[in-house]
């Protein structure tokens, strides 16, 4: 089933609106434009994505968007073990918000790792210092 999406028109008619604070007629406009309640509700609640041009799907964050960029970005990591890669590739595209995603991370790029515990199937390790992601 295909998702309903805002049109071009619809976007560029609303797009400089401020989502919390609507006038009365930018209101009527977002009723009389916007007629899938999700939709609108999502739009109210989180604004626009400037990327795609859409509803955004939580605070800051578009399902969509992030979606696509993981996994255009697939091919670019593996963890060495496929069920890890599969687990971790799922959970990226089903994220619903910023605190839903997990990413691989190699082991070089943390720094003052120290070593508490290993077990048969496990490395335990804490890590000092800062990391930043997306490098």
């Amino acid at each position: 089933m295909d998702q309903i999406k805002l049109s071009d028109d619809v976007f560029e008619q609303i797009k400089d609106f401020n989502n919390y604070y609507l006038t009365g007629e930018q209101l009527s406009l977002i009723d009389k434009l916007i007629t899938d309640k999700k939709l609108k509700n999502r739009y109210r609640n989180y604004g626009l994505c400037k990327d795609c041009m859409q509803p955004r799907t939580g605070a800051l964050y578009c399902r969509s968007c992030v979606s696509n960029h993981f996994q255009q970005n697939f091919k670019n990591w593996t963890s060495g073990n496929h069920d890890v890669d599969e687990f971790i590739q799922k959970v990226q595209l089903n994220a619903k918000n910023n605190n839903q995603i997990i990413e691989w991370i190699e082991y070089d790029k943390f720094e003052d790792v120290e070593y508490l515990a290993k077990g048969d199937l496990e490395l335990l390790l804490k890590q000092f210092g800062k990391m930043v992601l997306g490098e």
